[in-house]
Order: C-alpha cells, then sequence, then structure tokens
C-alpha cells in the first residue's frame, strides 16, 4: 500500500481536523506576520520575546533549548532586541558568569499589544459561537494537545510511517 492510500485510510475526521488545525494556524501565522512588520518585528524576535516574558529572567541557554534555534542565530536576534531596547541583558546577582535576560517596560508594553492584537482579530473569528460553543471547542483542542503531549513524552514517534 503507498503512502496516499494509507493516509486515504485515516479516519475522514482526523484528516478533516489535521487540515482545519492547519488553515488555523496558517491564518493566524500571516494576521501576525503582517502585523509584526508593521511594529518592525519578525516572528522570530517575536518568538524570542514571547519566551522571555513567560520565563524571564531567562538564560541564552534555556532560550537555545525552548525555541530549537542556533546559538548563532539566537545571539542576533536577542542582540537586536537589547539595542532595541526590548531586552534587557544583565549578569546574574547569584552567579556573575551567567547572563539573565528580562523584558523591558517597552518590550513587555510590544508584546502585550501583539499579543492583544491576535486575539482580538481570533475573537472576531469566533463571533457565531455562542460562549457553550466556545467551552466546546477549548475542551477539545485541550483534549488533543493533551493527548499528543502524551504521545510525544511517550516517544510514540509513529515508526510505522514511511
Amino acid at each position: 500500500m503507498n503512502l496516499n492510500q494509507e493516509i486515504m485510510n485515516l479516519n475522514k475526521e482526523t484528516r478533516d481536523i489535521d487540515n482545519l488545525i492547519r488553515d488555523i494556524n496558517k491564518y493566524l501565522v500571516q494576521f501576525t506576520k503582517r502585523n509584526l512588520k508593521k511594529n518592525g518585528l519578525t516572528m522570530p524576535r517575536f518568538k524570542v520575546l514571547w519566551n522571555i516574558k513567560k520565563n524571564q529572567p531567562v538564560n541564552m541557554s534555556f532560550l537555545h533549548k525552548k525555541m530549537y534555534m542556533a546559538n548563532s542565530t539566537l545571539t542576533v536576534i536577542v542582540d537586536k532586541l537589547v539595542d532595541e531596547k526590548f531586552v534587557k541583558r544583565y549578569r546574574s546577582p547569584e552567579d556573575r558568569r551567567v547572563v539573565l535576560l528580562e523584558l523591558t517596560k517597552t518590550g513587555d508594553k510590544l508584546l502585550c499589544k501583539m499579543i492583544y492584537v491576535r486575539q482580538s482579530f481570533l475573537e472576531k473569528a469566533l463571533i457565531d459561537l455562542d460562549l457553550q460553543e466556545q467551552d466546546e471547542v477549548i475542551k477539545s483542542i485541550s483534549s488533543i494537545c493533551n493527548n499528543l503531549k502524551g504521545l510525544l513524552e511517550k516517544g510514540d514517534d509513529m515508526d510505522e510511517c514511511r
């Protein structure tokens, strides 16, 4: 059996959900990139700001592991964010060898604005769903997310796929 036949043997709903998730992601990424560009940011720079915000203070090693970026790429991005006063770089008081990063007020304000704009865009797309339907979507997507996370943690790499 060839791969196309194997795909067609999958549950139709599985294929539909996969395609819908891809489409939602595509539209959100297009919208986000457009708005980031208006504010002089790129998607990688936005993701660095986001990861710093969620975990600050962080060191470069943490960001490298979290973002799967080459150290050289990450250094260039962080240097630019520091130069533009979106990120503050400083030595750890506990261990002077460790360099920490956190958002400045300017960086935090910009990130919050970008998140607000993106979530407002998504909110407009949810206009046809009442709150109960939105809760059902949240429960369904959460379940899928948790199941995917569990499969990855178990090491389910789907070796039977070619």
